[in-house]
């Protein structure tokens, strides 16, 4: 259903004729410089000579973002007609006013006949169906919901802390207001001239914010969802429009309470309250306290928000992964067809490839392997034991894994029984496999898994167990354990594309070394997808680091504004409450009874407002736990320890105020009263 920005895309007759490719934008423009007469032109890729028919549009990607071009799938026929091999990811539209419900049903029924007519291969293999939208982005959506509801309670703070503010400046200006409106002044003359105050420093406020990311673009990238793709241009004008109703409307919302306050003001009722010292009396200070309540909440939610992705992290962190990803070095180098087509030419550049990295200093091993792991959740492969009874409704699918001789040790795999595939499984050898644990104890649970036998062809040939190794998390973090097995490339005439090699220091760094190697052996051979296992590991939670990232600072920054709330509506009270403080001082009030009757106010505020927080936390990280992993949403710990952080800091917002008014000198205060 995608359109190519220039030329066609693939039509049934290209599987069949000539040699056709579709290349990505970015190769258009990187090989081509955005040439619109690249529709034509003959390019030749893995020896073959190639006519290019279409140039994908600029933000096509499906499944991968690394994809330079397509060409039609022709399979070979030995290929085409195994029935036992599962690795190929098939897509389809559905007819208008079909349902994903009558679909689904419809291939389960295909999936049975299948059974019937091929029961080796297809008995207890079904088929689902899964939305494109949901393949590809996954949780993205629960993902934005809480992003934006974390952006907008910092907005919500932020706003509240600027009517705090201005409901201050309103008091401290009563007076001022009083005369003007006893001088003639109209209250909509006094309320304009406020809001128009509060609409300068939002939209001031709302340039800087703008200015932010464009000048940190690059951080802002590194913050954007995996699964989301962000545009060229950070800005356009949709958002620009939307960051200015944003600052207009808050400063109009935000304002409107302290101007209609204000604007009420009279010179009797304001000289009453100065010879008082009163702030905030009735209900502006009814509203002053909400706000900081409102703070507070906030910056509960966030803060439990965080911690539960902090926790999260910790979890998954926490996983063994069956293997050692520290110091290895991965890269993808794909032999071509034809000029490899002879397995003894692939099995020499292979050999000869491994040999000269393994002499370069600094190496403690080199392997390929058909699939690493956290790279693919199937390639999986139909299987039966000898001497087991199949039991009815089993599924007998197993992740299917070739590696060369060195594979699984240079990965790091732990062996549980037996032995690791090593040189004497070699071609001509007796067939061998490792199993990991799963399939050892859910197919093979009584006694040792040594010696017995294994196929994945009905009719093909058996393979010997020779060793069972720990569970290895070939499919992520959250994907269930599932039966593999790891077979010799010479043994079964394999490919493997990835390079594996374990380096004594930072594996990027011998990147350039193992090129070198490989140019050596076929200075045509391209390789790609460079990276340490490490990153490859930290990709598939790159997501949840992004998310806990930014409720980090979210909830940092939220704790920072409210803190400097509720200092302020503290300090401000014991400025307007000086000449009280210092009667209290003066009639024989103690520094313990004068620094609790200031705190208290503060205390009872942040007490009702984490309660609320904890009531609106409990029901915002509901809507976030398809993003947490061994953590429930309503965790006590995380609770209490976000408690116990909001409440010292709390403390400290509060004890500043509260020491100073303890040291207000009462003969200072009287005489300036």
């Amino acid at each position: 259903g995608v359109a190519p920005q220039l030329g066609r895309a693939f039509t049934a007759g290209d599987a069949q004729g000539a040699q056709v490719v579709v290349i990505s934008d970015a190769l258009w423009r990187r090989r081509y410089g955005s040439d619109p007469g690249v529709v034509g032109r003959s390019i030749v890729m893995n020896d073959v000579r190639h006519e290019v028919v279409g140039v994908a549009p600029k933000a096509f990607a499906f499944l991968a973002r690394d994809v330079d071009y397509w060409i039609p799938m022709r399979l070979p026929p030995q290929l085409a007609n195994t029935r036992n091999s599962h690795f190929l990811t098939v897509v389809a539209r559905l007819k208008p006013g079909v349902a994903v419900d009558a679909a689904a049903r419809e291939m389960k029924s295909i999936a049975a006949q299948l059974t019937v007519e091929y029961p080796d291969s297809n008995r207890d293999v079904g088929a689902v169906i899964v939305p494109v939208r949901e393949q590809v982005l996954g949780d993205t959506r629960v993902e934005v919901l809480v992003l934006t509801i974390a952006a907008a309670s910092i907005v919500l703070i932020a706003c509240a802390n600027l009517a705090s503010l201005l409901l201050s400046r309103a008091w401290a200006r009563r007076g001022e207001y009083a005369v003007r409106l006893a001088l003639g002044a109209t209250r909509g003359r006094l309320i304009r001239q406020i809001v128009t105050e509060a609409l300068c420093l939002s939209i001031i406020g709302g340039v800087l914010g703008l200015g932010i990311p464009l000048l940190a673009s690059p951080m802002v990238e590194r913050f954007v969802p995996v699964g989301l793709q962000l545009p060229a241009m950070i800005f356009d004008w949709p958002l620009l429009a939307f960051a200015g109703v944003l600052s207009v409307s808050t400063g109009l919302l935000f304002s409107l309470g302290p101007a209609l306050q204000s604007s009420r003001a009279s010179t009797a009722e304001a000289l009453q309250q100065h010879a008082r010292g009163a702030v905030g009396a009735g209900t502006t200070g009814l509203f002053r306290d909400g706000l900081v309540v409102l703070q507070v909440a906030a910056t509960v939610v966030l803060l439990v928000a965080a911690g539960l992705m902090l926790r999260t992290l910790a979890n998954l962190n926490a996983i063994e992964l069956g293997f050692n990803p520290d110091r290895l070095l991965t890269m993808q180098v794909s032999l071509p067809q034809p000029k490899y087509a002879d397995a003894a030419k692939r099995a020499s550049f292979v050999d000869r490839v491994v040999a000269g990295i393994r002499a370069q200093p600094g190496v403690g091993g080199a392997a390929f392997g058909s699939t690493l792991p956290f790279q693919s959740i199937g390639n999986t492969q139909w299987f039966t034991i000898e001497g087991r009874q199949d039991v009815p409704g089993e599924i007998r699918d197993t992740l299917y894994r070739v590696g060369t001789s060195d594979y699984l040790r240079t990965l790091g795999a732990v062996v549980v029984e037996g032995r690791l595939i090593d040189e004497r499984d070699a071609a001509g050898a007796p067939l061998a496999t490792v199993v990991n644990q799963t399939m050892a104890q859910q197919f093979l649970p009584n006694g040792s898994a040594l010696g017995r036998r294994i196929r994945f062809e009905p009719e093909g040939p058996w393979f010997t167990i020779v060793g069972v190794v720990r569970n290895v998390l070939e499919r992520g973090y959250e994907q269930e354990d599932k039966p593999a097995v790891y077979v010799s490339a010479p043994q079964v005439d394999g490919n493997p594309a990835n390079l594996v090699v374990r380096v004594a220091a930072d594996p990027l760094a011998q990147a350039p070394a193992v090129q070198r190697v490989i140019r050596s052996v076929d200075p045509d051979q391209p390789v790609r997808l460079i990276r340490s296992m490490s990153d490859v590991v930290g990709s598939t939670v790159a997501d949840r680091q992004q998310h806990t990232a930014l409720l980090i600072a979210f909830g940092g920054l939220a704790m920072l504004i409210a803190s400097i709330g509720l200092y302020g509506l503290l300090a401000q009270s014991v400025s307007a409450r000086s000449r009280e403080i210092g009667l209290r001082i003066a009639l024989g009030a103690t520094w313990n009874s004068v620094v609790t009757m200031v705190m208290s106010r503060g205390i009872v505020l942040t007490a009702v407002g984490v309660a609320v927080g904890v009531l609106g936390a409990w029901m915002f990280t509901r809507v976030m736990q398809s993003l947490l992993y061994g953590v429930n949403a309503g965790d006590p710990t995380t609770f209490a320890i976000v408690l116990g952080l909001l409440a010292t800091v709390a403390v400290i917002a509060c004890a500043i105020p509260a020491i100073r008014a303890a040291r207000v000198d009462p003969m200072v205060v009287l005489r300036e009263q």
